[in-house]
């Protein structure tokens, strides 16, 4: 039971985004632009990004189990307030920011629990389900929305009341623990950071805005072709559920290709990219490149991950440290997203929502390139940290 109760923090830390088949109801309902109507996906994760920050200080103070009950309690007050009142935009946008600020407080205790309260059999076990997870919970949490807004778009959002449900169960069933932040006399690692880590990161970061511009976009497009009456939720939450099952081949496909699986994923991400930009009104041209995307979650962010523990050589302060600098690149990619796809637009002059997909397909191969030329120098390698201890 402990274990449930653990990994269901976790599948709830990718609820922000569940809301994306619902924008376009949203956004009409309202009567906001397109870019207000995706800031209520994003910008939780500014929110997120502030209390991440946060959490180490007031987990010192107050236990790591006050912290994440407080945490989920928070998250799940702003996820139901479109429930009780739904006709202010400032409104919505600051429950979305209280959202965000819960899932920081959260968000690393979701890894320290794992590693705290489990041996190191069962939490190599324990992270890989974790990814699933989360996954998962975006997936059923879509489906709920989508399915519950035939109601009301406002009475949709009542599915965030799970966060009580998972508040209550850690209240009841996880044991406060003593972290090493609260440990007398602990001491950081004084280590240099590696080089890696860095431009590491800012990659997730630019991952993370590419797939966020596939998926909140996307609800959008498929309404532009088939019209205010078509409801996406089926397909946003299948894109989920696609990066689990490429999530649970990641292991036996990462041993068996190593780095090649990160071009294979990177490839599918510009595929999803170009066919996304050229669909030119095709419904299915336009399904394909969005499902192409999932494997970007499932692939390319877990050999991150790993590339970045290998790099750090360790699991205390520097790795923690390493994994808040991907945190941060990557809820600053979620919350610029709609400010990217502008700049995109004013650069190609088309305000046509597939216009900025084909640029961001070039950057991405362009970062491919400058991966597959320089990953297999061995003096560059040993300079950015990539072999390390």
């Amino acid at each position: 039971m402990l274990k449930v109760v653990v990994l269901s923090i976790s599948f709830l830390l990718l609820s922000a985004i569940a809301m994306n088949g619902i924008l376009p109801e949203i956004r009409d309902a309202l009567g906001i632009t397109q870019t207000q109507s995706e800031l209520l996906v994003t910008v939780p994760s500014i929110a997120t990004l502030i209390f991440v920050t946060l959490s180490n200080g007031l987990i010192k103070r107050f236990g790591m189990k006050k912290t994440v009950v407080a945490g989920l309690i928070i998250a799940g007050t702003g996820g139901i307030m479109p429930v009780f009142y739904a006709e202010s935009y400032a409104y919505l946008l600051f429950g979305r920011f209280l959202l965000g600020a819960g899932k920081g407080l959260i968000f690393t205790s979701s890894i320290s629990y794992i590693n705290i309260l489990f041996d190191e059999k069962e939490r190599a076990t324990l992270i890989g389900y974790r990814s699933a997870i989360e996954m998962l919970g975006q997936s059923l949490l879509t489906l709920t929305l989508g399915a519950l807004a035939v109601i009301s778009w406002n009475f949709s959002f009542i599915a965030y009341s799970a966060y009580f449900l998972v508040a209550l169960a850690v209240f009841i069933k996880i044991p406060e623990v003593e972290t090493d932040t609260q440990k007398k006399g602990s001491r950081g690692e004084e280590q240099k950071m590696p080089m890696v880590i860095y431009p590491l990161a800012l990659f997730v970061g630019v991952v993370v805005v590419s797939s966020s511009m596939i998926g909140i976009r996307f609800p959008a497009m498929v309404t532009e072709i088939m019209g205010e009456t078509y409801n996406s939720s089926v397909l946003v939450a299948t894109r989920p559920i696609l990066g689990i099952i490429a999530a649970i081949f990641f292991g036996k496909l990462h041993r068996l290709l190593g780095k090649k699986l990160l071009y294979i994923g990177m490839v599918c991400l510009v595929g999803s990219e170009l066919l996304i930009g050229f669909s030119n009104g095709n419904f299915w041209v336009l399904v394909v490149g969005f499902l192409l995307s999932s494997f970007v979650m499932g692939w390319i962010v877990p050999i991150i991950i790993s590339t970045i523990s290998k790099a750090t050589n360790t699991g205390g302060a520097r790795q923690r440290t390493a994994m808040s600098y991907v945190l941060i690149c990557a809820n600053v990619g979620v919350f610029s997203m709609p400010f990217v796809v502008q700049g995109l637009e004013f650069m190609v002059n088309s305000p046509a929502l597939t216009a900025p997909y084909p640029v961001m397909a070039v950057v991405i191969g362009f970062i491919l390139f400058i991966l597959m030329t320089f990953s297999n120098n061995q003096s560059f390698r040993q300079k950015v940290g990539l072999d390390h201890g």
